[in-house]
């Protein structure tokens, strides 16, 4: 329980508001004989308050007459506040209704504590959600909230529901200004204003490991994840295919956003590296060992050097250390 010491600003307030009601009780001293002398009073322990105001019930135990036990004297707390009230207090209030009570001490107290229930910031930002899909921002949306502790209390006797009454959005940057009441039909009992930024999201191909240069990106080592579109530019990689069968510049980390510049065609075979060098004919197909005289990717045509023979042949790269020769582009070379 959240408390707070009653102030002597508090006192007056609720005192005041016991002159208020004077009349009530002089009016009711004079209509009605005074509570029973046999009616054992003992002051409540900490009490919840259920209603908008405070009443006898809910300071005294044991009046007999129920309408005098629900009279009020005080305004309640605002909802989930706790007050102390002392001694001297208590004594006044119990004086003006005729209640036969006494303090034993002056340091005699009790706590008041307003009901109530906390409205969450998930049910806060679903509301905002669908107002800002009625100003175009719906899909995927980020809600950075400039005071993410937020917090709406409203009385326990309050009905669900919450209701934005104005919205101001700058599409430009997604800054936005809200005013919430609550609940949302009738009298409100609670009003919050939340401001934050609106950031919609994009979701784009990422490694789920990190890739250095050489190594190839295969299918398996792809994830998705939500980015802030604001983040995108136009080399981004936002399809999966793009990044398929590529190879680094430069290492990759894991989750990092990935741009079309980070990416190459691997090299499958390596300048001076040896080579299977392979001929297919309709009636025959010959393999031998070559020197590749340059790099190569998947598809490329390179020139390699049987190592035999030392003619040179341009080959077309079909794997990783592996060319294929056709018979019509050979053009040998010493």
């Amino acid at each position: 329980m959240n408390k707070m010491t009653a102030s002597p600003a508090a006192a007056l307030l609720a005192l005041g508001l016991l002159l208020g009601l004077g009349s009530t009780a002089e009016a009711r001293s004079k209509a009605d004989p005074p509570a029973p002398a046999g009616d054992l009073l003992t002051l409540r322990g900490d009490t919840i308050v259920e209603d908008e105001v405070v009443r006898l019930g809910d300071l005294f135990d044991g009046i007999g007459d129920p309408a005098l036990a629900d009279t009020p004297v005080a305004r309640a707390p605002e909802p989930g506040v706790a007050v102390e009230v002392g001694a001297r207090w208590l004594h006044a209030v119990a004086k003006a209704h005729a209640l036969p009570w006494q303090p034993r001490s002056r340091y005699e107290r009790i706590s008041l504590r307003r009901a109530s229930h906390d409205v969450s910031t998930a049910e806060i930002e679903a509301v905002l959600r669908l107002a800002l899909a009625e100003q175009g921002i719906d899909g995927d949306v980020q809600l950075v909230l400039d005071n993410p502790d937020l917090r709406l209390r409203l009385p326990s006797d309050s009905g669900g529901g919450l209701r934005i009454t104005r919205l101001t959005l700058d599409p430009a940057n997604g800054r936005f200004l809200a005013q919430l009441v609550a609940p949302p039909s009738g009298e409100p009992k609670a009003r919050l204003s939340i401001t934050g930024r609106a950031i919609e999201l994009t979701e784009v191909p990422v490694l789920n490991r990190g890739l250095k240069p050489g190594e190839i990106i295969r299918e398996r080592d792809i994830e998705w994840v939500s980015v802030q579109a604001t983040r995108l530019t136009r080399t981004t990689v936002v399809d999966s295919a793009t990044l398929v069968g590529m190879s680094p510049r430069r290492p990759i980390r894991a989750q990092d956003v990935i741009r079309s510049t980070d990416l190459k065609i691997p090299v499958m075979v390596t300048k001076n590296s040896l080579v299977t060098i392979r001929l297919h004919t309709d009636r025959m197909e010959l393999t031998v060992q070559g020197r590749a005289l340059e790099d190569g990717a998947d598809g490329d045509v390179v020139r390699v050097m049987n190592t035999k023979s030392n003619n040179v042949v341009n080959a077309i790269v079909v794997d990783s250390g592996a060319v294929v020769v056709l018979p019509a582009s050979i053009t040998a070379q010493r």
